[in-house]
């Protein structure tokens, strides 16, 4: 008597299912056996620790010294100190030591390249602006990490920025900055690099920082002598060549005070000594 069809059919699928979970236990085993094999084997102890291209602030010997890895190290078992993305052969804990003691490291690539060597590979962040605080200077990049504290400000020719002081500094880590603060900056430089692309005289020179540290008074630093109050970030472009004006042909080289912007949009300048 034949067999029906959908037991045949039955009959196979179970028969398919047995040989792909054995095909899977054979795979599974033959790696485990392979990663043993390898962390007991001394082929595949760490000789080279190689880094690809080169970091514009730490030397290749850093970089090799921050990681934690040491040459003798066996290759398989550093897969495993601290499990990350070790299918790919990365090794998780000199990626993690690299990124926890280099602030400028953005990404990081540390590869177990089979037999001996490890090759690492970093990206590093570029320095956006510099923000003042309480008499304390904050490098950072454009995700508003800190880079430096103190950092020398002759040799960085980048946005200063005065802000509220964040609660917490630490390197490498983002800033806790209000979103609109930076925005604010960079939107009232854009507009003065607009300007001065537009004329010979420039004004963007004569800036010493743009102050947000105050949403409502937002303005800057000319000169250290001239602090503008620009009120808000509306009329920027009317704004700014008001006081390129003002500061050209109403200011005397040696007056010190204040210019302010009115709720009407007009600018009036306060001598310091209240002449």
């Amino acid at each position: 008597m034949q067999e029906p069809s959908h037991k045949k059919h039955k009959s196979k699928k179970k028969s398919k299912r047995s040989f792909l979970w054995l095909k899977f236990l054979l795979i599974t085993l033959l790696l485990a056996t392979t990663l043993i094999y390898g962390a007991l084997s001394p082929f595949f102890n760490i000789k080279n620790i190689q880094v690809k291209g080169k970091a514009m602030h730490y030397d290749n010997q850093t970089l090799i010294s921050g990681s934690g890895i040491s040459q003798g190290v066996n290759g398989f078992r550093l897969l495993f100190d601290n499990p990350g993305k070790f299918y790919f052969l990365r090794v998780g804990s000199a990626e993690s030591a690299i990124l926890e003691s280099y602030p400028y490291i953005k990404n990081v690539k540390a590869r177990f390249v089979l037999p001996s060597t490890v090759s690492i590979e970093v990206k590093e962040r570029e320095a956006a602006a510099i923000l003042i605080t309480d008499g304390t200077s904050l490098l950072i990049d454009t995700e508003e990490v800190l880079l430096e504290e103190d950092p020398d400000m002759k040799k960085l020719h980048l946005p200063v920025i005065k802000v509220k002081k964040p609660e917490v500094l630490k390197l490498g880590k983002k800033l806790d900055l209000h979103e609109s603060q930076l925005s604010a900056a960079y939107k009232i430089y854009d507009a003065i690099k607009e300007i001065d692309s537009q004329n010979q005289d420039k004004l963007l020179p004569s800036i010493d920082f743009v102050d947000v540290s105050d949403p409502d008074n937002i303005g800057f630093s000319l000169q250290s002598r001239v602090i503008v109050n620009l009120r808000g970030s509306d009329d920027l472009v009317y704004k700014l060549n008001a006081v390129k004006t003002v500061f050209a042909k109403n200011i005397k080289k040696d007056d010190r005070g204040r210019l302010d912007f009115t709720s009407d949009g007009n600018s009036v300048f306060t001598p310091e000594n209240g002449g």
